[in-house]
């Protein structure tokens, strides 16, 4: 059976196609405005120094010549975003030294990344909700799909920051649109739209490798089997090819790194060997649930609509049943996924596609119960998806004033430090909200784990060249202190530094101090952030944090 495009079960609009193109223009522009807000209170040196800088470095890396030394997500499409936002500025600065400029410019670079993640997602909005209006000839299906990016505050955040996740849910919204083309169409799909799926899951599993359980969508396809062929062989020689161009190491060495995460209970392949923590799963499928209640109803109402087609028709072959069962098994893989190596926006994906499979459970209901009126059934999906998108917001905004509020007290104590002492060693780590500190998380997950000696020398010259003052680094989780990214130690810093001064989010013991409680320090707590002195007072760093209000 085909799927008539004309009764697509929503309120037909296609008299107004102005109107309509204005309605499918409202959400990417609302999302546009709002990431863009979000991101200026996010700094990118403040509390999410993790995993922006890894890719802000690794693109820098990738600038430099080197290609890709970050596999393990793989997150090729965001490293490939930062080296042509490097790339393209060089371009026109035109640089002596591409290393030294991208240092210097490290914090501007993650903020144009991120802006242009920013264009894209709303791209992928837009050209999704003009796809699926189209089809159904309905701005209010439309809008519904476009829906997904407001799904929750935790993956609201890593849509915005630059993170693989951003670029990831962008081709899932646009991915999922094809997919209600293929299904809803009257037209079987053609073989190049199996084509351009193809490549659509080539690049989003190039990007996450959660995006893997996507590739059961192309179900969709099946009423052409020669456009089901095409994207899979398109899919599989897509992300060999690109990834072998960009970032080889995803095929050498990160299925690896994913077999280490499946055969241990721990995060990032640690902990006894095993596939499940039975003691913490259950509870976190809990939390995993009740966290957007709405997107596991949309599945649970997927799952019913599927089977009351089945059981009513017999017809297992329909498309959007296909479709919805796909859907369900692809919510209920990222369920068990995220549930074992738990962080709630591991479900970013499946999240994100639920205005989609609620566009599809719509149509559903109405083939089964044609005398249920179309507007009431999207009053209703349409009323629950604004209530959860204004709920995502009004708590981003929240986590937004929070975080600027910590940045806030992290640079205030930045200056202090330099103004109680400012021929002093100033150290700092993560999470004390230093300005100067952010590079370090990006060395530490790229050139440190997978640099040449040559490469690491390049980059600490390059960071002299660009800075006067030294970058002292104490990094409590390899136990090293470094200086301009050189391994050092508290006994040279004493000798070649009349003071120092160190930022630890944490207390600090004999493991973890790196050997400064060996000379001693003087320690204070200002605002949380731990302060440990040698050669100075801490109570003058106190009392220059109190003048800096």
């Amino acid at each position: 059976m085909t799927m008539m495009s004309a009764d697509c079960g929503f309120p037909d609009t296609r008299a107004s196609g102005r109107v309509r193109t204005s309605l499918i223009l409202v959400v990417p522009s609302l999302y546009l405005a709002a990431t863009l807000l979000y991101s200026a209170w996010q700094a990118v040196w403040g509390v999410q120094v993790d995993p922006e800088s890894a890719y802000t470095m690794n693109g820098l890396v990738a600038a430099a010549g080197y290609g890709s030394l970050k596999f393990d997500h793989p997150g090729t499409t965001t490293t490939l975003l930062v080296e042509l936002v490097i790339r393209g500025w060089a371009l026109v600065a035109r640089p002596d030294d591409i290393v030294a400029f991208g240092l210097k410019h490290y914090d501007a670079i993650t903020c144009a990344a991120r802006t242009c993640e920013a264009l894209v997602l709303s791209g992928a909005l837009l050209a999704g909700g003009l796809i699926v209006g189209r089809t159904t000839r309905s701005a209010i299906a439309a809008m519904l799909f476009q829906a997904g990016a407001f799904v929750h505050p935790d993956a609201f955040h890593f849509q915005t920051v630059l993170a693989p996740e951003s670029l990831m849910v962008g081709i899932a919204l646009f991915g999922m649109a094809i997919v209600l083309k293929a299904a809803l169409d009257e037209r079987p799909p053609s073989t190049s739209l199996g084509v351009v799926s193809g490549l659509i899951f080539a690049l989003g599993f190039a990007t996450k490798y959660l995006y893997l359980p996507q590739a059961l969508f192309a179900v969709c396809l099946l009423r052409n089997r020669r456009a089901f062929v095409a994207a899979l062989i398109t899919g599989a020689i897509g992300f060999v090819g690109f990834s072998l161009i960009f970032n080889p190491g995803t095929i050498t060495r990160g299925f690896g790194w994913l077999v280490q995460i499946a055969t241990h209970k721990g995060h990032y392949g640690e902990g006894e060997t095993g596939f499940i923590d039975f003691a913490t799963f259950w509870s976190n499928m809990r939390e995993i649930i009740a966290a957007v209640p709405l997107a596991a109803g949309t599945y649970v109402a997927a799952a019913a609509a599927a089977l009351a087609w089945c059981i009513k028709t017999r017809d297992w072959r329909d498309p959007v049943t296909l479709t919805l069962s796909a859907a369900v098994v692809v919510f209920a893989a990222y369920l068990v996924a995220t549930s074992k190596h738990f962080a709630l926006h591991y479900m970013m994906a499946s999240w994100a596609l639920m205005g989609g499979v609620l566009v599809l459970v719509v149509v559903q209901i109405r083939r089964l119960v044609p005398a249920i009126p179309s507007a009431a059934l999207s009053l209703l999906a349409g009323g629950l998806c604004a209530v959860t998108a204004a709920v995502t917001l009004i708590d981003a905004r929240a986590v937004a004033l929070q975080t600027s509020r910590a940045n806030a007290i992290g640079a205030r104590l930045s200056q202090a430090v330099v103004a109680a002492g400012p021929a002093c060693a100033n150290v700092s780590g993560m999470f004390v909200g230093a300005p100067e500190n952010d590079m370090n998380h990006g060395w530490d997950m790229t050139l440190q784990l997978w640099g040449d000696q040559a490469m690491r020398e390049r980059f600490s010259v390059a960071y002299a060249r660009a800075f006067t003052v030294a970058l002292l680094d104490h990094n409590t989780y390899t136990h090293v202190l470094k200086n301009n990214f050189r391994p050092t130690s508290y006994a040279k810093l004493a000798a070649d530094y009349p003071c120092i001064i160190v930022r630890s989010p944490w207390e600090l013991n004999e493991d973890t101090s790196i050997g400064l409680l060996a000379l001693h320090p003087d320690h204070c707590v200002i605002e949380g952030i731990h302060v440990y002195t040698v050669g100075l007072a801490c109570a003058k760093v106190q009392g220059s944090f109190l003048r800096e209000r």
